[in-house]
């Protein structure tokens, strides 16, 4: 069994005003799929994500993970952030031991476990080495070691590689694939980005803009491991970012003034027509 997502909704509250972030929600995820949310600011995605992981309740509807519904945190559910969330007092190896000393494992258990979740984020030399002293992409790779040593059935990562160079985030998407192809995990990655979604999702979601629906499902059934200049993914990546188009270009009409038109912007495209990474 996978995850169940059933006619969820969330609303919040402001000044005596009811807002929907979410609403009616239905997905169903099959274990070790790679589903990947996509959609423009404010419609919900990271939302979603944090009611999957327990951290959020929703107003209405069910979320069940291995025919268990969710209702709080646990060691089932793995997530990363956009931010690696590391100690600074801690080295690397210490930083990837902590979840699973706050689980009560065993210090020989955790250490063989760190090494080898180390090993698959191609970290071993690092171990001893304290944050400060590592690049973005290597806080980010510790931060996925971590989450990976819990054994956790599900992965939940809310946009972790946006604050990365471009050429540091395709060398973790291609790692990504690896690492999602040898553990067979059940990934739920939230992206603004059409490119990233293509590449790595078996299922792309397109939300509409707030309040967040499922707008359109793509399967994506393109050869792994995938990479961003393939003409296919384009191909595919141009037929999502039209699908998401009229999302985008809601949201900007209420954030711009009344002459922007999505024609004028490059939101979406830069100047040699390839997807643009503002989504």
């Amino acid at each position: 069994m996978g995850l169940e997502i059933k006619e969820v909704s969330k609303k919040f509250i402001t000044k005596n005003k009811e807002t929907y972030t979410l609403d009616n929600i239905n997905l169903s995820i099959k274990k070790g799929e790679f589903i990947c949310l996509l959609g423009p600011s404010g419609c919900g995605k990271s939302t979603l994500l944090n009611i999957i992981a327990g951290l959020l309740k929703p107003s209405s509807g069910t979320v069940s993970l291995s025919g268990q519904v969710v209702k709080e945190v646990g060691p089932d559910k793995a997530m990363m952030f956009q931010e690696s969330a590391l100690f600074p007092w801690l080295n690397v190896i210490d930083n990837v031991e902590f979840g699973m000393k706050m689980a009560g494992i065993p210090k020989e258990e955790r250490r063989i476990k760190a090494i080898k979740y180390l090993k698959m984020v191609h970290l071993s030399k690092f171990e001893k080495s304290y944050v400060h002293e590592l690049s973005g992409g290597m806080k980010q790779r510790v931060s996925l070691a971590r989450a990976l040593t819990l054994d956790s059935e599900l992965l939940l990562m809310d946009e972790p590689f946006s604050a990365l160079d471009s050429q540091t985030k395709s060398i973790l998407q291609l790692e990504l694939q690896k690492i999602w192809w040898e553990t067979k995990k059940t990934i739920v990655f939230v992206t603004h980005n059409v490119e990233e979604a293509v590449l790595l999702g078996d299922r792309v979601i397109v939300m509409s803009a707030n309040p967040g629906r499922i707008k359109r499902e793509f399967k994506i059934q393109l050869a792994r491991p995938r990479e961003a200049q393939s003409v296919d993914l384009a191909y595919v990546a141009r037929e999502v970012m039209n699908e998401l188009k009229e999302e985008v270009e809601k949201v900007a009409k209420s954030e711009y003034d009344n002459d922007w038109s999505i024609e004028k912007s490059n939101i979406l495209y830069d100047s040699n027509n390839n997807m643009g990474s503002g989504l």
